[in-house]
């Protein structure tokens, strides 16, 4: 007789022991097969990527078909710190962090202002007004690249029409294409485009915070400041933490929409849109005036290694540093 058995019946029934065994192995395989796609998705299009870009940052290859590369060591890294001009060095960086800070804190700050009114029972058409505002975050960064160029066009362009009927601009410069105001119309493209997501989400911590507590504090005589300020903010920061990081993140990796309105010309150029230009024969610009060579993919590969250095540093410090306001609420 089986000692993992006892016969009843004739019939060999299993112990309790080793049938909680046996589900527990059968629920983790489940879990493991269900995991396995995502997995594989990220090894394959996440991981190996990565690693592949950090060998690549040490060498030459150019990513023309046939061509000869090596393996050079640091020397793309010493190009990059040293070699290059001091001044494109600065102005690019400078720019990419003055494009990540100022979109960041914009586009907080508009979400946060429309999840506030949106969130109101009493206003008729939320869903609409939520719909119109989330809108331009689900269309393609070529259709709304395309729609400013259409809109900042002249002779015929609205913003153009406007600056000349309304503002009495006799000859309304070409935004676009101006180095004064090129970086500030992509900044604020860029918050328009993606300050519905960011809406979204502060929209669920909203709906997350029970009305009983803006009651008692109503009962208490305090004025809607003072509850925004006293309640929202506090139950509201974990959410405002996540959208700074979503936003950071993304600013700082931001090109698409920078290549497809201005190439990178007129200032306009970040750290990620050189490694684009660097690794795929863009134009985006240098602070000199002249332009990035192209296809020169073992260099865009370590300028790819810096950028995620610089977003990995600023998201543990930014991080860390709203972890600490959060102890402080």
């Amino acid at each position: 007789m089986d000692k993992g058995a006892v016969l009843l019946g004739g019939d060999s029934v299993m112990p309790p022991n080793r049938k909680r065994k046996r589900l527990r192995t059968f629920s983790m395989l489940a879990v493991f097969l269900c995991m396995l796609p995502g997995i594989l998705h990220y090894t394959s299009f996440r991981l190996v990527p990565s690693i592949t870009t950090a060998v690549l940052s040490f060498t030459n290859i150019s990513g023309l078909p046939g061509s000869a590369w090596e393996f050079i060591g640091w020397a793309n890294y010493r190009e990059f710190f040293i070699l290059q001009n001091v001044r494109d060095l600065r102005a690019v960086l400078g720019r990419t962090a003055i494009f990540a800070s100022v979109v960041t804190i914009a586009q907080n700050v508009f979400a946060l202002f429309f999840a506030v009114i949106l969130n109101q029972k009493f206003l008729k058409g939320r869903s609409f007004y939520r719909a119109v505002i989330f809108l331009p975050s689900m269309l393609g960064v070529t259709v709304v690249s395309s729609v400013w160029k259409l809109m900042f066009s002249a002779p015929a362009g609205p913003i153009f029409l406007y600056m000349q009927k309304v503002l009495g601009m006799s000859n309304p410069p070409a935004i676009l294409g101006s180095f004064q105001h090129a970086f500030t119309a992509v900044i604020s493209i860029q918050v328009w485009m993606h300050v519905g997501y960011t809406m979204l989400i502060y929209l669920a911590g909203l709906q997350g915070i029970p009305n009983e507590v803006y009651e008692s504090a109503s009962i208490d005589g305090a004025n809607e400041w003072q509850a925004f300020s006293r309640i929202t903010v506090p139950m509201l920061w974990p959410t405002v933490i996540v959208n700074t990081l979503i936003c950071l993140i993304g600013a700082l990796q931001t090109f698409e929409l920078i290549m497809t309105l201005t190439s990178g010309q007129f200032n306009t150029s970040t750290l990620s849109m050189q490694v684009f230009a660097t690794a795929f024969g863009g134009r985006g610009a240098t602070a000199s005036g002249g332009t990035v060579a192209g296809l020169r993919q073992g260099y865009a590969a370590s300028q790819s290694m810096v950028l995620f250095i610089v977003v990995f540093i600023t998201t543990i410090i930014s991080q860390k540093l709203m972890s600490l306001r959060e102890r402080d609420i």
